[in-house]
């Protein structure tokens, strides 16, 4: 019997189903006690608010559950395990929001040609530096793909273009908007260069920062898992869920 609440779920509003990860044994610490579940989103106790946002679209989701029974059938993993399906869950989901459409470097320089502003020396600099991050991801995204083809599961370097590519999408439209000037705040697709593609992807590139992990999680993920450096100070770590302080 589950009851409790999530912000943000994308695309629960359209979902027949979504998977649930619950808290089963809180006398242990936090990342054991878990167990996850295939919830039917249409069942009784499931309620689902829409967010409304920013870029006027309603992707994201509150989602209540109030005494929503599950049948152990609809289990995934092992009891308690719930933290080990939730990590390739999480995996999976990094490379798929790292690899999130939106305009890139060839965009940009393509608009700053007909905006006239591709001698500002300064954005030349900028687009470098876009270039050459977009190749190392692409070749990062190449282990990736030669992992999958081995039926590997996607490792922590899935973390390093979900941080490129969210920072960067911020980074580019943030700049086409300015080369607009005061007609930047415009979103009106039909009368804005690109579709107002710019405006669209700026309003939404904050979110991509947090779906699946946020920056800063991320970091922590690649120097601890990727580079070998010391882990960060958790007090918490060996600490029973049902000890640690709320509120």
């Amino acid at each position: 019997v589950i009851n409790g609440q999530k912000v943000w779920t994308s695309g629960a509003h359209y979902s027949d189903y979504g998977i649930l990860l619950t808290r089963t044994d809180p006398s242990v610490p936090k990342h054991k006690g878990l167990t996850m579940f295939i919830v039917d989103m249409k069942q009784a106790g499931v309620e689902v608010r829409p967010i409304h946002q920013a870029s006027g679209g309603r992707e994201f989701n509150e989602v209540y559950f109030t005494d929503v029974r599950i049948p152990d059938s609809d289990r995934l993993g092992e009891v308690g395990q719930g933290w080990k399906v939730a990590i390739v869950t999480l995996m999976n989901e990094r490379l798929a929001v790292g690899g999130s459409p939106g305009p890139d470097w060839a965009e940009i320089m393509a608009y700053a040609k007909e905006a006239g502003t591709m001698s500002d020396q300064a954005f030349r600099e900028k687009l470098a530096d876009w270039y050459v991050a977009a190749q190392g991801y692409k070749l990062t995204k190449f282990r990736t793909q030669t992992a999958l083809s081995r039926g590997q599961t996607p490792g922590p370097e899935n973390s390093i273009g979900k941080i490129i590519t969210a920072n960067h999408l911020q980074d580019i439209c943030n700049s086409a908007i300015e080369m607009q000037d005061h007609y930047g705040i415009l979103t009106d697709s039909d009368r804005m260069p690109a579709d107002a593609i710019f405006q669209q992807s700026f309003m939404w590139a904050p979110g991509l920062r947090i779906a699946g992990g946020t920056d800063e999680i991320l970091k922590n993920i690649i120097a601890e898992r990727v580079l070998g450096l010391p882990q960060d100070v958790r007090v918490d770590k060996d600490v029973a869920f049902d000890q640690m302080k709320s509120g």
